[in-house]
């Protein structure tokens, strides 16, 4: 199957998820699509296991296979900025490229590349590693360009970090927090009815709002409502 567009190919991979599915090829299409949909040219994942040195994990060609093993190598480029900032990394135009990374940058412009991008795999407040894109043009991406690189890069990790066989008691476990919060959720919107005296979904609106104004997730805004309610 042909895909048109990012969110396409996001639906894709989230189906795949779902299913027994071979992870070395999701995660190479996931680093294609990357490339594809940004308007790169080449690009690769670079991952760190057990805080030893970054390993390769997908590249769109064998030249960006080089470039992604000689940074890990060097301990030095766009992929290992990203690891150890844990926010994205962009150089655009040759001078630019050579400056910030005075080993790996010859070879990344001598491979033809005038513009790189880093976005991290963002995993539960930590950086499990980099997803590089390399363009010819020079010119940065675009913030949707960018946005839908992120988007891509986080997939990547959901991929990386999904345990591949869920065992039933587990399972069922994951099921009955979920419905915990639910349960938060509906306990909150009584007190909301009882205190402001409306129906409950009118209640509902009230917290879906409360939520949405004081920042929160709409579990952590029924826990807030809970919290006052028991002060009163």
């Amino acid at each position: 199957m042909t895909l048109h567009t990012p969110a396409e190919a996001l639906a894709d991979a989230a189906a795949e998820l779902l299913k027994e599915h071979d992870a070395a090829d999701l995660l190479l299409r996931l680093t294609q699509d990357a490339a594809r949909f940004t308007g790169g040219d080449a690009a690769g994942l670079l991952v760190r296991t057990d805080g030893g040195p970054l390993e390769l994990l997908a590249a769109t060609s064998h030249q960006a296979m080089h470039l992604e093993l000689f940074q890990a190598q060097r301990d030095e480029g766009p992929c290992v900025d990203v690891v150890r900032k844990g926010v994205g990394v962009v150089a655009t135009g040759r001078d630019e490229i050579l400056a910030r990374w005075p080993v790996v940058g010859p070879a990344i412009v001598d491979a033809g590349f005038s513009a790189v991008h880093a976005f991290p795999l963002e995993w539960q407040g930590g950086v499990l590693g980099g997803l590089n894109i390399f363009g010819h043009d020079g010119a940065a991406l675009d913030d949707d360009s960018s946005r839908t690189a992120q988007a891509l890069a986080d997939m990547v990790t959901l991929v990386i970090v999904q345990p591949e066989h869920l065992q039933a008691d587990e399972l069922d476990r994951r099921v009955t927090r979920a419905l915990g919060g639910r349960v938060v959720v509906e306990q909150a919107k009584g007190a909301l009815a009882y205190q402001l005296g409306i129906d409950p979904a009118d209640a509902y609106d009230v917290l879906l709002e409360r939520s949405v104004r004081r920042g929160l997730t709409l579990t952590q805004a029924a826990r807030e409502v809970l919290r006052e309610a028991q002060r009163r």
